[in-house]
C-alpha cells in the first residue's frame, strides 16, 4: 500500500514538473521524434561517410525546404480564406441574425456588443501564440542539432556509464529507436494518405478550401479518435455554407469523409501497423486526456506516440513486461503465449529470493565468528 502511494505521488510530481517546464520539454520531445522520423536520412548519410555536421546540414536543408513549402501553402490558404469570407459573409450575417432571433436575443444586446474589442483581444492572442510557437520552433531546432552532433558519441557514453550491462542497454535503446521510427513513419504515411483522400473527395465535390481541409485532416489524424471527428466538421460546415439551402452535397461530403476515416482507421491501419504496437483504446483515451492536460494541443498530438513508446520500453524490459500487456490491445494480448507472463514473474521472484538469501548470509556471518 505504501509502495503504491509513493508511486502515485511520484507520478503526480512528474506530471507537475512536465507541465511547469513544458516550454523546455515539448521542444525536446518533438526534436527527438523528428530525429526518429529522419532515421532513414541519417542512415543514408552515415553510409556515405558524412560526419555529424554534414548530417546536420542535410537534415536542416530538408526541414528548411519543408518549412518554406508550408509557409507558401499557408499564405495561399489565408488569401483564399479571405476571398471565401468576403463571398459568404452576407450569408453568415443572415444566419447569425436568424440564430439570434430563434434564441430570442434582444437586438440591443447585439447592437451594444463591442465586436472591435473582441477582434483586438483575439489579434493579441494570435500574435502571442505566434511568438510562443516561434520560440518553441527555434528551441526544437537547437535540440535537434545538438542531438545529431552527440549521436556518434552515444555508444561511448553507454559503455562508460553501464559497464558490463552496456550491451543490453544498447540493444534496448536500439530496439526502441527502431520500433518508434517505424511507427512514426507508418503513422505519417497513413495520415498523409488520409489527407490526400480527403482532399481528392473535396475537390471532386467542389468544396472551397479543399487543400486546407486536407492538410488539417493530415495533422488531426495524429490525434486518435477525436482528431478524425474534428477533421470532418470544418469541411462539412463549409459545404453547408457553400451549397445552402441544398443539403445533398453537404450530406455527401459527410458520408464520404466518414467512410475514408473508417476505412483507413479501422481496416488499413491495423493491417499496416499490425498488432505489434497495438495499444488499448482505453489507454489511448487516457493518454490523450493526460497529455492534453499536461501539454495542451502538442500533448494531444503526441499522446499516441508517447503511450506507444511506453509500451515498447516495457516490452523490452522483462520486469515491466506485464505493464506492456496491460497497455496492449486485446488482439495483441491473445496472440501472446500464456507462459510469457509467469516466466517474467518467476524471474523477478527468483532474483528477489537470491538477493534476500545473500543479504541473510551477510547478516549471519559475523554472529558465527563471534560464537567461534
Amino acid at each position: 500500500m505504501l509502495l503504491a502511494l509513493m508511486g502515485f505521488l511520484s507520478a503526480v510530481a512528474l506530471c507537475t514538473v512536465l507541465h511547469i517546464a513544458s516550454n523546455v520539454f515539448i521542444p525536446l520531445v518533438i526534436a527527438w521524434f523528428i530525429l526518429q522520423m529522419l532515421r532513414p536520412v541519417t542512415k543514408i548519410s552515415s553510409a556515405l561517410k558524412f560526419n555529424a555536421w554534414s548530417n546536420v546540414i542535410l537534415v536542416f536543408a530538408i526541414l528548411t525546404g519543408i518549412g518554406l513549402a508550408g509557409f507558401k501553402f499557408i499564405t495561399a490558404q489565408v488569401v483564399e480564406f479571405g476571398h471565401v469570407y468576403t463571398e459568404y459573409s452576407e450569408k453568415l450575417i443572415e444566419w447569425a441574425a436568424g440564430l439570434m432571433q430563434t434564441l430570442s436575443v434582444p437586438p440591443e444586446t447585439v447592437k451594444n456588443f463591442d465586436w472591435f474589442a473582441i477582434l483586438r483581444s483575439n489579434a493579441s492572442n494570435i500574435s502571442s501564440l505566434i511568438i510562443a510557437l516561434s520560440s518553441k520552433f527555434v528551441m526544437t531546432l537547437v535540440f535537434l542539432m545538438f542531438m545529431m552532433v552527440e549521436a556518434p558519441y552515444l555508444d561511448d557514453k553507454i559503455n562508460k556509464a553501464f559497464g558490463k550491462n552496456s550491451e543490453r542497454v544498447r540493444k534496448i535503446i536500439s530496439a526502441i529507436s527502431q520500433q518508434v521510427s517505424q511507427y512514426l513513419g507508418t503513422l505519417t504515411l497513413i495520415s498523409f494518405a488520409t489527407g490526400v483522400c480527403a482532399w481528392l473527395v473535396l475537390m471532386v465535390l467542389d468544396v472551397r478550401l479543399a487543400a486546407g481541409w486536407g492538410v488539417l485532416t493530415f495533422l488531426l489524424n495524429f490525434i486518435p479518435t477525436v482528431g478524425s471527428i474534428i477533421a470532418t466538421i470544418p469541411p462539412v460546415v463549409m459545404a453547408v455554407i457553400q451549397f445552402s439551402p441544398g443539403l445533398f452535397r453537404p450530406f455527401l461530403v459527410l458520408v464520404s469523409l466518414t467512410a475514408i476515416q473508417v476505412t483507413i482507421g479501422n481496416i488499413i491501419t491495423p493491417k499496416v501497423v499490425g498488432d505489434r504496437l497495438g495499444v488499448s483504446p482505453v489507454m489511448i483515451l487516457l493518454s490523450l486526456l493526460l497529455w492534453g492536460m499536461i501539454w495542451g494541443i502538442p500533448g494531444a498530438l503526441l499522446s499516441t506516440p508517447i503511450i506507444s513508446i511506453i509500451k515498447i520500453i516495457c516490452e523490452n524490459i522483462p520486469v515491466l513486461h506485464s505493464i506492456a500487456i496491460l497497455i496492449g490491445s486485446g488482439e495483441s494480448v491473445r496472440k501472446l503465449p500464456d507462459a510469457k507472463t509467469p516466466e517474467v514473474v518467476e524471474e523477478v521472484v527468483d532474483t528477489v529470493k537470491k538477493k534476500l538469501a545473500g543479504a541473510a548470509k551477510k547478516v549471519h556471518m559475523p554472529r558465527k565468528k563471534k560464537n567461534d
